[in-house]
């Protein structure tokens, strides 16, 4: 019997998922390394073991278990956080239709309250994100291929929506993606839709006011109860209970608005109820900023920048009215404003048609006098801050977990591409490696820099710029995205070319029979 015992204990080990794990570790070496606004590592190493950062520096020893990358020619930052997500909603009446990555679009109806919770189907508290994860895999590698590795998922529905939660945007489960699992309360001032209760602006406001009443006389009620045996019961209500953290400052409340003037009444309910609270605006914030500054609430700031109004016809130029055009030429430096107003913000994709745009769109905000290192602190360390993350999220530091958004050129350059992104140190592949030799590189050896011309139009043909001297090659081959050639230039040797193009570079050697050879580099 003890036989079978030991037997079955060490099957249970063996089946145990800890025992069938195996170590996770490696190593992007020779990358520049941002470990932080305004914290650079020309050339360094960052090394990932079990999901965690364990090394960061300029000479890092990288274990003998490590895969190593290798960082050349690449830049690592810390992995974008999304403070705002919504998971996309279904098509259809009622869905709402948000694109990947967030939208605001009106809110789909509740469905009707069933169960020991509020009589109003738009409060719905007792609603935890996390309960309903994850979200689907086209929302997941959309946001990556923005460079997104970590975001806030929030409930879409109702007035009182429910808690959110922190989650890293891998593809390895809700189990394993979950940072935070109850971050914050959810509440928007929106009127529901159709003909429930509330159908306006203020009517919101009045049940969310009414909401924190209640939430705290459900407390004081249910601790006076417990000191009277013979006192009448309290009614169940899960509404109720959700909000307790809330209330007693345990947990933020997240405010959702529609515009500037929403921002300051959702402060002043905040205010009211005494909870601590962020806003997600929606990106006029500029036109009362000073306002806002003065509520030292941290803001979500959206970066779905106006399209230019169409005036390429006399009849439709007539019907744009100015507070549009006026937006429009003024929502691009929304963040920059805030910025010089002394407000703290998280920028987040939140409305974008394509979240994928997101970073051309923070691009916009920067050419309007936004900083780099402003734009950076706001989709890293402020959101971070935010959910409550410092040191977890948003660097690369020891410890942290190893969230990564890996690109080729800076982040927020105009023809910079997000090349991976690192979630709880696993690697995802945004963009495939399509570099090509076809084109015009700038190629050195020796400490010299030429032009290489190759074309592959109607034949393949390859011409090297030496000063003055343009230089056809001949036994020219081109295999893919190897390349080889042989050039002659007058009664010198024939230096043979062997080059390789990839991740928008070129590499290989220059050979000279009997002489040697040289390390060639092209961008």
């Amino acid at each position: 019997m003890v036989h079978f015992a030991a037997a079955l204990a060490s099957l249970a080990v063996l089946a145990s998922p800890a025992a069938a794990v195996t170590p996770r570790v490696h190593a992007i070496r020779n990358a520049r390394i941002v470990t932080g606004p305004g914290s650079v590592i020309a050339r360094g190493t960052v090394v990932i073991r079990d999901g965690l950062i364990v090394a960061v520096g300029a000479n890092v020893a990288i274990p003998a278990d490590a895969r190593v990358w290798e960082g050349d020619s690449l830049t690592v930052y810390p992995g974008l956080i999304d403070a705002f997500v919504m998971p996309a909603a279904p098509a259809g009446p009622g869905g709402g239709g948000a694109p990947p990555g967030g939208g605001r679009p009106g809110a789909p109806t509740p469905e009707p309250a069933r169960g020991a919770v509020h009589e109003l189907s738009a409060v719905r508290a007792e609603y935890r994100m996390v309960e309903n994860l994850p979200l689907d895999a086209t929302q997941l590698e959309s946001l990556r291929a923005a460079g997104f590795a970590a975001a806030q998922v929030a409930p879409r529905q109702g007035v009182v929506r429910g808690t959110s939660a922190v989650v890293g945007l891998g593809s390895t489960g809700a189990n394993a993606s979950v940072v935070r699992a109850d971050a914050a309360q959810v509440m928007a001032l929106q009127p529901s839709r159709g003909n429930q209760y509330p159908g306006s602006l203020m009517g919101a406001i009045a049940v969310l006011r009414q909401v924190f009443l209640d939430a705290k006389w459900y407390r004081d009620a249910r601790a006076a109860a417990a000191k009277r045996p013979t006192a009448e019961r309290v009614p169940e209500n899960l509404a109720w209970a959700s909000l307790q953290p809330v209330i007693s400052g345990q947990q933020p409340v997240l405010m959702v608005a529609d515009e500037m003037l929403e921002v300051l009444q959702a402060s002043r309910i905040a205010a009211e109820a005494g909870v601590t609270a962020a806003i997600v605006t929606a990106g006029d914030e500029y036109k009362r900023a000073d306002e806002i500054a003065a509520t030292k609430h941290t803001l979500v700031v959206p970066v779905n920048f106006p399209d230019a109004p169409d005036v390429a016809d006399d009849a439709n130029a007539l019907e744009v009215r100015t507070e549009e055009l006026r937006h429009w030429q003024a929502a691009p430096a929304n963040p920059a404003t805030l910025a010089k107003a002394g407000v703290s913000f998280a920028l987040t994709a939140n409305g974008l048609k394509d979240v994928k745009t997101f970073r051309s769109m923070v691009a916009k905000a920067i050419a309007r006098g936004l900083s780099e290192d402003a734009a950076l602190a706001a989709v890293t360390t402020t959101p971070a801050r935010l959910l409550g993350e410092t040191g977890k999220l948003g660097v690369i530091a020891p410890g942290a977990i190893a969230n990564l958004t890996v690109t080729r050129g800076p982040l927020f350059g105009e023809s910079s591409k997000v090349r991976e992104v690192w979630v709880d140190g696993r690697r995802y592949e945004v963009a495939k490696d399509e570099t090509a030799p076809k084109g015009e590189w700038t190629i050195g050896w020796n400490a010299t820099r030429h032009s290489l011309i190759v074309n592959t139009e109607p034949d393949t043909m390859v011409r090297l710029v030496l000063g003055g001297d343009t230089l056809a090659a001949r036994d020219v081959r081109l295999d893919g995205q190897h390349l080889t050639f042989t050039m002659q230039h007058g009664s010198e040797p024939a230096e043979n070319f062997d080059l390789t193009a990839k991740d928008d570079a070129l590499a290989g050697t220059l050979s000279v029979t009997n002489v040697g050879s040289h390390p060639v580099t092209g961008s």
